[in-house]
């Protein structure tokens, strides 16, 4: 239904909503996945946090942080693959960074 709010599911349970009054339109022009981790500590210290597992995505698969089978959804539930090719922004790389690849099946990863 084109006048409710817009979800984020995994599986079938529902992780986040966005209020349809946030939006002008009935649909998106791009989407943004990301993370982020707060600083709380002042005084110029860095956290220590860690953003995934806090491994580098280097590292081998079982030792990383990743996401699989990404894709999105229209109202009719008609999936969409993530793109092959996506723009990788990253603010402290010396800190956290991102690697996004598709695997061989096609997913991504």
């Amino acid at each position: 239904d084109e006048d409710q709010d817009w979800g984020l599911w995994v599986d079938e349970t529902m992780i986040g909503f966005w209020p349809k009054s946030n939006y002008r339109a009935r649909y998106a022009n791009n989407v943004v996945w990301g993370g982020e981790v707060v600083n709380q500590r002042t005084r110029g210290r860095h956290t220590s946090t860690q953003m995934g597992n806090g491994h580098f995505s280097s590292e081998p698969i079982g030792r990383v942080a990743y996401i699989s089978h990404m894709a999105l959804y229209d109202l009719g539930l008609n999936r969409y693959d993530a793109p092959q090719a996506v723009n990788v922004f990253l603010t402290n790389p010396g800190c956290y960074d991102l690697k996004y690849s598709q695997s061989s099946d096609g997913h991504d990863n």
